[in-house]
């Protein structure tokens, strides 16, 4: 066993802890171990030192054909975690030395590090037809590893690929079973012209004759739904929501007839740890795989929205609290990233509300959050929760809490976040009482100036109780707050902040942007304004006071020499401020149009100011039109250009219908994420709502005429 290691010359070898690799043989001899802790501690070991955070070393290279040998030694207990280890000292597929960040500064030294990890992609694939004899080990675990492996680093995606559909009529392991759909689905994925037509037929048989395993069934949808999407059968969320019930149905079972589990060593390793916590995760979530399976489902189902809302509705109907869990989860996922289709998943969402577990009022409240911009229709929902809350002495420990995370906190903001008068009263409690959160201006903005008078005096007291010296962070939201308010009362006090601010550079950016909020209604303000804009020409407040003054006076001679010198400057924040203060000037700003007709390739905002300068769509549009598509994040305000530029906006039509059409929301991209990556994304509701609503005014106003 091990033949040859000790002719290996690990001292001249190094790994991430020593240039001297000769702790690495008694790793490799602990792998062979019969005491499962001592294989934990090499296991944990050689991905600590010899493969560090997914490092390659000339040790690690080194250790191929030994941990080859052990993976393929008959009865050795651990054998799939050393498969796994091969692979991921393989790196995956074919690994581009342009991608690999070799942190040397020279060349024959960067050469060097890159081809390390091109001889360990190397040393794992020439010898990868040792997994292929895995594929018939007695252990299970080895099977289900050794079919992971194959998609991954086999060089022969043909062979492998019929090796993989021979095991299938064979395999009677649920886990390996799963592995090897897994397997061809990721192979097909990866070769879809040289195997995507074979493996169709493949995973279809399988998710329509998968008897009683669902999770069998429900692996072959994932895979289908990745690499055939187009042949997955009309019952495919019936499939889905059967594996979900057949899990409850398990877990209540495995309940009743629980039985000691025989517990491993503990160690004081990562490996140990990893173990436990992927235990604890499935005793806290569910049973088996359904969990992650559902999740990857929902991934590569992508755009098909006509199948992830129905899906989700059925799991957020499940019996079991912690599928729901996960449901929640999901719908604010789905429902951030992808435009909702009808009221029903908001309804069924806001229906955990009801129910006696305060984790699910929570979470649910939390997505509802994100959510809040389309979620009026489920406001009366919210406002009952929050009615049962008090009329049944319901209580929450805030051990550690802020008030805006307990139920009633949350349940506060998603009504403040829709304007909804019925949360003004908790809204004046909260501001009055707790230092001003970093959720205040969202609340205030979506009240707007109407309620000054309910708020206003509120944040009024606050400021002017702070203390001349308190330059924290209260100070600016009250700023932002009175500001969005328009509270004319407190107008003397905003001044004051500008004119006292002193060196405090936050404070007095805080108190012009309140002015400019405050408009016409601030002329008192505009002498200290003046100043600040005919100030040092280096000076980046001049923006901002440009900005003020421009709003508060109207007065575009004032501000112009401001907003060209922002032009010139080299950061990027100073430069978009100009530009979105010119394009307010509009006609007025004509003198600095040429400055936005730069050698460089014009951006969102210098064509948006131009053509608020000039109204030549004839220029506009083609750059418009160009960062549509290439920066999606821009197309609200350059759908709100469009708008502007009435039936001129003709040739973006197009554009305008595929958004309409899309039911993806703008800024949704999961192309490079996975699936329990994009499950803790939260898209921007608002601005893609109005984006929308200016694509449908568009629309509409071709159809008219």
């Amino acid at each position: 066993m091990l033949t040859g290691i000790d002719d290996v010359d690990w001292a001249s070898m190094g790994h991430a802890y020593t240039d001297s690799a000769t702790d690495v043989p008694d790793l490799l001899w602990g792998l062979a171990s019969e005491d499962p802790a001592r294989r934990d501690i090499a296991l944990d070991g050689l991905y600590g030192a010899v493969h560090h955070q997914g490092d390659v070393y000339d040790s690690t290279v080194a250790c191929i054909p030994f941990l080859f040998e052990l993976a393929s030694m008959p009865g050795l207990p651990d054998r799939a975690a050393i498969v796994r280890l091969l692979c991921s000292i393989a790196g995956g597929r074919n690994p581009d030395p342009a991608e690999l960040d070799a942190p040397f500064a020279d060349e024959r030294e960067n050469a060097a590090y890159v081809q390390l990890y091109l001889d360990a992609w190397a040393g794992v694939r020439e010898r990868a037809d040792a997994f292929l004899t895995l594929l018939g080990d007695r252990d299970p675990k080895v099977r289900e590893a050794a079919a992971e492996a194959l998609a991954e680093v086999h060089p022969q995606p043909a062979r492998v690929f019929d090796a993989l559909r021979g095991r299938l009529p064979v395999e009677r392991d649920p886990g390996a079973l799963r592995a090897l759909v897994g397997a061809i689905g990721e192979l097909a994925d990866a070769h879809p012209e040289q195997l995507g037509e074979t493996a169709e037929p493949v995973l279809r048989e399988m998710v329509l004759s998968g008897g009683a395993d669902h999770e069998l069934r429900l692996s072959a949808l994932v895979q289908l739904a990745r690499c055939a999407p187009r042949a997955l059968p009309v019952n495919s969320v019936r499939i889905a929501l059967d594996t979900l019930r057949s899990a409850y149905e398990r877990k209540a079972s495995a309940a009743r007839a629980a039985e000691p589990v025989r517990e491993r060593p503990r160690t004081d390793t990562m490996v140990s740890y990893l173990r436990d916590l992927e235990a604890t995760h499935y005793a806290l979530a569910d049973t088996d795989a359904t969990p992650e399976l559902l999740l990857e489902l929902h991934h590569a189902l992508g755009d098909r929205t006509d199948l992830r809302f129905p899906l989700l509705l059925g799991q957020l109907g499940s019996a079991d609290w912690g599928q729901r869990m996960a449901a929640i989860r999901m719908a604010g996922a789905l429902m951030t990233g992808w435009r909702i289709p009808d009221d029903e998943p908001l309804i069924a969402l806001a229906g955990q509300l009801r129910e006696p577990e305060l984790r699910l009022n929570k979470a649910a409240l939390g997505e509802l959050r994100y959510l809040a911009p389309v979620a009026r229709v489920v406001a009366d929902d919210v406002v009952a929760f929050v009615e049962d809350w008090w009329e049944s002495g319901r209580t929450e420990s805030m051990d550690g809490l802020r008030w805006l995370d307990t139920a009633i906190g949350r349940a506060m903001e998603v009504l403040a976040l829709q304007g909804d008068d019925r949360a003004l009263n908790a809204l004046k409690s909260v501001l009055s009482r707790l230092d001003p959160p970093e959720e205040t201006e969202r609340w205030l903005a979506a009240y707007g100036p109407e309620a000054g008078a309910e708020l206003g005096p509120v944040l009024h007291e606050r400021l002017a109780d702070l203390a001349p010296e308190d330059r924290g962070v209260a100070r600016r939201r009250l700023l932002d707050g009175l500001g969005i308010l328009r509270h004319r009362p407190s107008l003397p006090l905003v001044i004051a902040a500008l004119r006292d601010s002193g060196d405090d550079a936050a404070t007095r950016r805080h108190a012009m942007r309140a002015l400019a909020r405050y408009g016409t209604a601030a002329t008192e303000a505009a002498p200290l304004l003046r100043e600040r804009v005919s100030g040092a020409a280096r000076d980046p407040d001049r923006i901002e006071a440009a900005a003020a003054l421009w709003a508060v006076t109207g007065d575009a001679e004032a501000v112009l020499p401001a907003l060209s010198a922002g032009l010139r400057s080299e950061h990027r924040y100073e430069r978009r401020a100009a530009l979105q203060v010119i394009g307010s000037l509009g006609p007025a700003a004509v003198s600095l149009a040429a400055s936005l007709r730069g050698p460089e390739p014009q951006g969102v905002d210098e064509a948006v100011a131009l053509w608020r300068i000039t109204a030549d769509a004839e220029e506009a549009l083609p750059v418009l039109s160009h960062h549509w598509t290439a920066q999606p994040v821009h197309r609200p305000e350059i759908a709100a250009c469009l708008v502007e530029m009435g039936p001129a906006a003709a040739p973006a039509l197009p554009l305008v219908r595929a958004e309409l059409s899309s039911p993806r929301r703008h800024r949704t991209d999961t192309a490079h994420e996975s699936a329990h990556a994009a499950v803790n994304v939260r898209g921007d509701v608002a601005s893609d709502e109005e984006l929308f609503g200016d694509c449908r005014r568009m629309a509409a106003a071709f159809e008219t005429d």
